[in-house]
């Protein structure tokens, strides 16, 4: 019979055994030749290593994991628009088709509900966010709702609750707040349908705490980060505050409204601010956004009420960053760069000071970032 002490020794060898397979893995979508590329991330050093690129099609754009990290979702953003699902393995990350489906339009955003059972996106040239079906395989249904916004609208998620949604709708500088039906996938709106926010903001993307008792909204034109919070009853947002993210340093104008009525803002020879991720980190202390024409990334501060305050602006080697992922342990950023070759791994410091540790190959554009963190 062992000893107590041999048997604490073993057990200590057995947890960091299990510890040593545990793995993390990025994959990240460039539109540009159409791949999803996975890449391992060295949880102790922040090492960032490509393993394998996945052909998905032409303008593979936004991605979603399922909340099991057991499949992945890509929107393909030329026609005809299809989301594929594909199969990720519980131990390599590797990747398998499973199936598709048809989607509402050209999806600028994708995620999935808190449950796994509903695929939400938003459409920022239909101006419209759609919600369908995902089966017990993991794969999506065809069967489609759809709910018109105001112009462009940019992200939708569930909050961790799972029973309201929001949205950002940047055209019409309103954050849409909705409640969701987990059973029927259905929309609805809550009261007026959305909180105001100031003329030219460009509400983008969004981030919950994990709580679910605050709402980040990112500005595109602003380079401001919002907080609200969300009535655990109804799920209404009220404002807590704003927090400006571009320092003067920068020299940036106020940004505008891109979409094809201004192609795009071509010709424009203004530097002007053009913000497009947010992320929380695991702990909920740190706020990040990146800011595509100086090519750097800005860190916000959450203090105990939820309230956001600029620390610090950092520049990055990926020229024009898009979007940008926490490590599981929050030790580590990672940051794609849209005119980059290269996908960037940084060590999080003091106040959120980003320190470069790690590269690796990217594909063309490369954008989209989901994490995802194996369980041996």
């Amino acid at each position: 019979m062992p000893t107590p002490l041999r048997l604490a020794t073993a057990l200590l060898a057995a947890s960091l055994s299990l510890q040593a397979h545990a793995m993390t893995y990025a994959y990240i979508s460039s539109p540009e030749d159409g791949l999803i590329s996975q890449y391992r991330l060295d949880d102790a050093t922040g090492a960032l290593a490509l393993v394998e690129q996945t052909h998905a099609g032409s303008q593979v754009n936004p991605l979603a994991l399922s909340p099991d990290g057991q499949a992945l979702y890509a929107a393909l953003r030329a026609k005809p628009y299809t989301v594929k699902s594909y199969r990720v393995d519980p131990a390599s990350g590797h990747l398998s088709e499973t199936g598709q489906a048809p989607l509402a339009d050209s999806l600028a955003y994708l995620a999935t509900d808190r449950s796994g059972q509903w695929l939400l996106g938003a459409s920022y040239g239909a101006d419209l966010i759609s919600s369908q079906p995902i089966g017990a395989d993991h794969v999506p249904g065809a069967a489609i709702q759809t709910v018109k916004t105001g112009p462009h609208a940019h992200s939708v998620r569930t909050d961790p609750s799972n029973r309201f949604a929001y949205a950002g709708n940047l055209g019409a500088d309103h954050v849409l707040q909705y409640t969701f039906n987990a059973q029927s996938g259905q929309l609805a709106p809550i009261g007026s349908g959305y909180a105001s926010m100031p003329a030219n903001t460009g509400p983008r993307h969004i981030a919950f705490s994990p709580d679910g008792q605050y709402l980040y909204v990112l500005g595109e034109m602003s380079g401001t980060v919002t907080a609200y919070r969300i009535d655990p009853h109804s799920g209404a947002l009220s404002e807590l505050g704003s927090a400006a993210g571009i320092p003067a340093s920068l020299g940036l104008a106020h940004g505008e409204v891109r979409d094809a009525r201004n192609n795009n803002l071509e010709g424009d020879p203004t530097r002007r601010i053009w913000a497009a991720d947010l992320r929380l980190s695991p702990d909920a202390k740190l706020l990040y956004m990146t800011e595509r024409t100086s090519s750097s990334v800005s860190a916000f501060s959450i203090d105990g009420q939820g309230k956001p305050a600029f620390v610090g602006n950092y520049p990055v080697q990926e020229q024009q960053p898009r979007n940008i992922a926490f490590s599981p342990n929050g030790r580590w950023l990672l940051v794609t760069g849209e005119k980059s070759a290269t996908v960037g791994s940084y060590a999080i410091g003091e106040k959120g000071a980003l320190q470069r540790v790690s590269e690796a190959p990217s594909g063309k554009g490369a954008l989209w970032i989901e994490v995802w963190h194996t369980r041996p």
